[in-house]
């Protein structure tokens, strides 16, 4: 740290040269294309107008680093891919439209979590660092980052999801490349699902254009539920110790702008403007807490797109990254209906087991709960009920229903389990009861419901 630290100094007083442009454009000229990161001179005519004013914008960063070298002896500074922007430039990377007013104030530091350390880094459950380019479209990354993960825990499955569906569609909670809010984003994505990146490409970052929705693609229906709101940084640790979560932060300025690792320990005081995803805790080999945040600006930005904040300051903690945490909850065990369109849509089929399993109740009908006379009051049905009788073999009731000398309720063998035909043997009763009627199979006991 110490050797950067010199290095750092050394170059700023050595001021920026034609070389110093060169090498930039050599290091981060390909992202700052790709991403429209190159600035907008006005007023250079020529080629030789341009480098020369781009020079005097490195000269002033590598001035400015060495202020923010001694404000954060912990961390390193250095000319990056953000280096030719002015801050007014840079703040167009951001776009957080602020923090909701419902969000409470954090409340007092407790005792530390039992896990020391916790880096969701180290799992399958992380996407490689994503760059938004020039749009403001954080909170879609932000909230993007926090659903493919806890859609990841609950499933196993890790998911590539479009941020450009979100900041094209969801015009409720954002204003595309103008900002929005990760929280809002979190519930419309668990509301609406979200397309795969493959199906819905990026595209804002280098148009700067927010784009119309395109019903391209079908959304994967993901395993997350409501919205859950905290604040304070211990109840941040504790959220990590379960899944990655949102953030927001104070950003737009110098120590984020020029960052290229190390621990940041002092953050210029401001309203948060920036979204991302927090994705664990630990200690420095020298005993310093520290919050690990992803961010979204490309793996050439801090520690390969990472990057590491003082724990433990109380309040709404360094750069405000403890003012309105947030996360969705993980909907788990996994129902069928939320499963990915790669699973198998039928491992359990409620239907299918049900009817199986239980075919008893068409065997043993339900004479005592219930009982014939009750069942079967209309005469005028039994003609349906006598046209499809098991019994083949004695026809002849089919053809007298309404006789009373058919003494074949009390003779046949088969209306035996019906209890109410044994005490009236008499035929009188043949006109109210009807024979065979009430534990006929024609008519079986709609099995239990299971749906």
């Amino acid at each position: 740290m110490q050797a950067a630290l010199a290095v750092s100094t050394v170059v700023a007083f050595a001021g920026a040269s034609q070389s110093d442009l060169e090498e930039w454009f050599m290091k981060f000229g390909a992202e700052a294309i790709t991403n429209n990161l190159l600035p907008r001179i006005h007023g250079a005519t020529t080629e030789a107008t341009n480098n020369a004013l781009l020079i005097e914008r490195l000269d002033a960063t590598k001035t400015l680093i060495t202020t923010l070298q001694a404000e954060n002896p912990d961390a390193t500074f250095g000319i990056g891919p953000y280096a030719l922007l002015t801050s007014g430039e840079f703040a167009q990377r951001l776009g957080l439209a602020g923090i909701p007013p419902s969000v409470a104030a954090p409340p007092a530091l407790t005792a530390t979590p039992p896990n020391a350390t916790v880096d969701w880094t180290t799992s399958k459950c992380l996407n490689p660092v994503k760059n938004q380019g020039r749009c403001g479209s954080c909170w879609t990354f932000a909230a993007t980052g926090a659903a493919e993960a806890a859609h990841c825990i609950a499933t196993g499955t890790l998911l590539n999801l479009s941020e450009q569906q979100v900041v094209s569609c969801d015009t409720t909670n954002g204003f595309g490349c103008n900002g929005g809010w990760e929280t809002g984003a979190l519930n419309w994505i668990a509301a609406n699902g979200q397309c795969l990146t493959a199906d819905y490409p990026y595209t804002s970052g280098a148009t700067q254009l927010t784009g119309a929705c395109q019903k391209m693609c079908t959304p994967q229906k993901l395993s997350i539920g409501s919205l859950v709101y905290i604040a304070g940084e211990t109840a941040l640790e504790s959220a990590l110790q379960t899944q990655p979560t949102t953030v927001a932060v104070s950003a737009g300025n110098p120590v984020w702008q020029h960052y290229m690792g190390g621990l940041v320990t002092a953050c210029p005081a401001a309203i948060s403007d920036h979204a991302l995803v927090a994705v664990g805790y630990g200690t420095t080999a020298d005993g310093q807490p520290y919050f690990k945040l992803r961010n979204s600006w490309g793996v050439n930005w801090g520690e390969q797109g990472y990057i590491r904040l003082l724990r433990g300051v109380g309040g709404y903690g360094t750069c405000n990254l403890a003012e309105a945490p947030s996360y969705p909850r993980i909907t788990y065990p996994n129902p069928p209906t939320s499963a990915p369109t790669t699973q198998k849509p039928t491992t359990l089929a409620p239907t299918t087991l049900a009817r199986t399993k239980t075919p008893a109740p068409t065997k043993t009908p339900a004479p005592t709960k219930t009982p014939a006379p009750t069942k079967t009051p209309a005469p005028t049905k039994t003609p349906a009920r006598t046209k499809t009788p098991t019994p083949t073999k004695t026809p002849t009731p089919t053809k007298t229903p309404t006789s009373r000398k058919t003494p074949a309720p009390t003779t046949r063998k088969l209306p035996v389990t019906p209890a109410p035909t044994t005490p009236q043997p008499p035929a009188v009763t043949v006109k109210t009861s009807i024979p065979w009627p009430v534990p006929t199979t024609p008519t079986p006991r709609p099995s239990p419901q299971y749906n």
